[in-house]
């Protein structure tokens, strides 16, 4: 079997970035990786879209899927970020725009979600997943 580097874009809603308002929180659609893959990586970007200021940061995290634990034929994911795995925070104040990219566990599919904790702020973010 051959190794290869697949990249897969975190899609929002059909599109490549998605604008997340002001303290609130959006879900990218879901991904699967491709068979046979071992490792990933993701990198993910902020682009603030106003005049930063302290404070405006977004938090990412994986939202995996939990299958359909209770049997009624639809794939669930968690909703509160309290249950999903923290991938990392973008200070967009600090450095606007900016990228930030961390390893990804391959044996699940699920959706990326960003969390802006921007008190005005609108941030623009967007990813892509290396296999």
């Amino acid at each position: 079997m051959a190794l290869g580097n697949a990249e897969i874009q975190v899609v929002w809603s059909s599109s490549d970035s998605k604008s997340v308002a002001a303290a609130g929180t959006e879900a990218s659609d879901v991904f699967t990786f491709a068979a046979g893959a071992s490792e990933a990586m993701i990198t993910l970007k902020a682009d603030n879209a106003g005049t930063s200021a302290s404070g405006d940061v977004v938090e990412f995290y994986l939202a995996a899927s939990c299958g359909d634990p209770d049997g009624a034929s639809t794939e669930e994911y968690p909703t509160n970020v309290a249950h999903m795995i923290y991938l990392g925070t973008i200070d967009t104040y600090k450095q606007d725009a900016e990228c930030l990219t961390v390893a990804l566990p391959v044996a699940v599919k699920g959706k990326i979600v960003a969390k802006n904790n921007a008190a005005s702020n609108a941030i623009v973010v967007s990813g892509c997943i290396y296999q």
